[in-house]
């Protein structure tokens, strides 16, 4: 009797441990082709952001005095901007800058893409910056 009922045991949890395998090596299968942003950047070819666009960017940002670099690259669904600045500048410039810099992409371009601007500072003593601001695709500005 103690015999059938180790058995019985082995059995379980055997089959426990059978179907927890298939059941990974199915989710790995079924889900592991999901894009980390999911469907909506699944056609970004056709949305590509053209140098000239960039460069008319870059110049609505170098209308700040004090800006030491400029960066700005495209990933998938986002466009992100990084701005260091030599010292300190007035937070209302850079929102204002933040609203020209978005009209020099088209409609097109600002219903598809993620914006994300970084503004950083040489002074090491800012008590403004760093800076982090989004725009999600779906918003008019980014959200100070």
């Amino acid at each position: 009797m103690k015999n059938l009922l180790k058995n019985k045991k082995l059995v379980i949890i055997g089959s426990i441990i059978i179907l927890v395998i298939l059941l990974i090596v199915f989710l790995k299968i079924v889900g592991g082709n999901k894009s980390v942003y999911g469907n909506r950047c699944s056609d970004h070819n056709n949305y590509k952001i053209s140098s000239k666009t960039i460069k008319k960017a870059k110049k609505t940002i170098k209308k700040i005095d004090k800006v030491n670099d400029i960066d700005i690259y495209t990933k998938l669904c986002s466009v992100k901007i990084i701005i260091n600045l030599s010292e300190d500048v007035d937070i209302e410039s850079i929102k204002t800058m933040s609203q020209e810099l978005l009209g020099d992409f088209s409609k097109k371009e600002l219903k598809y893409y993620d914006f994300s601007l970084y503004v950083t500072s040489d002074n090491k003593d800012s008590e403004t910056y760093p800076i982090n601001v989004t725009r999600h695709n779906s918003k008019d500005s980014f959200a100070w």
